[in-house]
């Protein structure tokens, strides 16, 4: 080989090394990138960055088949798809370095992505098994990544107690919140809120403290989760945006439970924690409106909220939300003309704005209205769930005014084919088959209410136009006749109703 062609060779050796170098460094440092990120709580950052790696890597491995970092790329491949969530992908490449594979940290590295891949499979078993290795490392870094891991096949097994172990002995950032939901599961509300107070102010956590105290609520109750709050507010020094948003989800708990008095003063709090011209400002300030909202007792008490909010949909923190509250506020103070919508906005008072008591007398006022209406013993119904305070006074009217009404019957307990049919002629009269019926075309007309026994008919005259699927329209200004004769097929986009009694 002449003096040229040695010095080319190994030019293109040289050539071939940097390469492989580069592209093992990428890799590399994409890896180092998303363990920054997850000690940081981004884990949606981390996973782009896995992936960056694993895909550099899997380039390394098809390139370099052969060479003495073979095995490196290999498991970084099979560990950077495990982290990134695309274990979907990866049996072949985790086979391939079960066989190939040899070197104790390197086979560490295989078996922690193997059992990441089972847990996102729902096989703890099998992660459990392959958590042997690592769990008896000598590398502190594995050991606690395979503690954290062992914890969640444990808590898919319902293992609580075990899982407990193993979260304290790990030190991966996302152990601590696992530990608080471990013991959530496990009915432990009082070890949940010890292990809480771990968390330190790292922005890592904010997602999970949020998370974190509205499951201790749903456990423990609302007190549990206000009490550990104000705990954690006077230990650990968060962002005001971030107290100011955990501050009003707390008041939103408190609502919720018609602990007014406690909402109110979350609120206000929030408002003052909470940064000017930011979107918690203005939810905070919207808030202690929605608190008056909740305490109403007629619509008397809304015209003064209503002007607040139109103040407050001036502002720019508190616009969009202000608006929707007002728009609601807007549509109940006027009293409606016919039962129907009268009953329409007392569902809407009820439903929309939480408004308990003022529901529960927009209801009664149905039935001062017309107490011949078919909404009449419906609403009183709806009124006895709303103002348990006058519930013997509401229930006796309905049974001496309303006892053979099919809402009464089934309010106790009883069997009516009527109810169903009771509560076809309701929707009809509310508009409710327009909203189901979204393909209807704009020809298509329903009937409208009649007098008399309700109920849809359920027999069509001949004479009738037909509709789609051989439906049948009167002819306008035609009187409904009786029924008679055979029904033709039911159009398709109405629902099916029961028979008349």
């Amino acid at each position: 080989m002449t003096g040229r062609s040695w010095r080319a060779l190994t030019l293109i050796w040289s050539m071939a090394g940097c390469a492989y170098y580069n592209a093992m460094w990428s890799a590399e440092h994409y890896a180092s990138d998303a363990r920054h990120l997850e000690e940081r709580g981004q884990v949606s950052e981390a996973r782009a960055q896995w992936a960056l790696a694993a895909a550099k890597a899997e380039a390394v491995v098809l390139r370099h088949p052969r060479s003495r970092w073979a095995d490196d790329a290999l498991v970084l491949q099979v560990e950077g798809m495990a982290r990134s969530g695309a274990c979907q992908d990866a049996a072949e490449p985790i086979a391939r370095a079960d066989t190939s594979v040899k070197e104790p940290a390197l086979r560490e590295r295989v078996e922690l992505a193997t059992a990441q891949c089972a847990l996102a499979a729902r096989h703890p078993q099998q992660a459990a098994a392959a958590l042997a290795l690592p769990l008896a490392s000598k590398d502190g870094g594995r050991r606690s990544r395979a503690e954290y891991l062992a914890g969640e096949a444990a808590v898919q097994q319902f293992d609580y107690d075990a899982a407990v172990k193993h979260f304290e002995r790990s030190r991966e950032p996302a152990a601590l919140p696992a530990l608080v939901r471990t013991h959530l599961l496990a009915g432990r509300p009082a070890d949940a809120t010890t292990a809480l107070n771990a968390l330190d102010n790292s922005s890592r956590f904010e997602s999970d403290r949020m998370d974190l105290l509205a499951q201790l609520a749903a456990t423990g109750g609302p007190d549990a989760a206000s009490a550990a709050l104000d705990r954690m507010l006077g230990r650990v020094r968060l962002p005001p945006t971030e107290q100011a948003k955990l501050l009003i989800a707390d008041a939103e708990r408190r609502v919720a439970h018609a602990d007014y008095d406690a909402a109110a003063a979350r609120y206000r709090r929030a408002a003052g924690i909470a940064p000017v011209e930011t979107a918690e400002a203005g939810m905070a300030l919207v808030g202690q409106q929605r608190v008056v909202i909740a305490r109403a007792t007629s619509r008397s008490d809304l015209p003064p909220v209503a002007a607040e909010l139109a103040r407050l949909q001036r502002v720019v923190a508190a616009g969009a939300a202000a608006k929707r509250w007002l728009d609601l506020v807007t549509a109940v103070i006027p009293v409606p003309e016919t039962p129907g919508m009268r009953f329409r906005m007392a569902e809407l008072a009820r439903d929309s704005l939480g408004a308990p008591a003022l529901a529960g007398q927009l209801f009664l006022d149905v039935t001062a209205g017309d107490t011949g209406s078919l909404y009449a013993p419906k609403a009183l119904v709806a009124a006895l769930a709303l103002l348990p305070d006058r519930r013997d006074s509401i229930a006796h009217v309905l049974d001496t005014r309303y006892a053979a009404s099919p809402y009464t019957r089934v309010f106790h307990g009883e069997p009516s084919v009527a109810y169903a049919a009771a509560e076809d002629s309701l929707a009809r009269e509310l508009g409710v088959q327009f909203a189901q019926s979204t393909t209807a075309p704009s020809e298509a007309r329903f009937d409208a209410p009649i007098p008399g026994p309700r109920g849809p008919w359920l027999d069509e005259p001949e004479h009738r136009a037909p509709l789609r699927g051989g439906a049948a329209r009167p002819a306008r200004g035609q009187p409904r006749p009786p029924p008679g004769g055979a029904r033709p097929a039911p159009d398709r986009d109405r629902p099916k109703l029961p028979e008349r009694p």
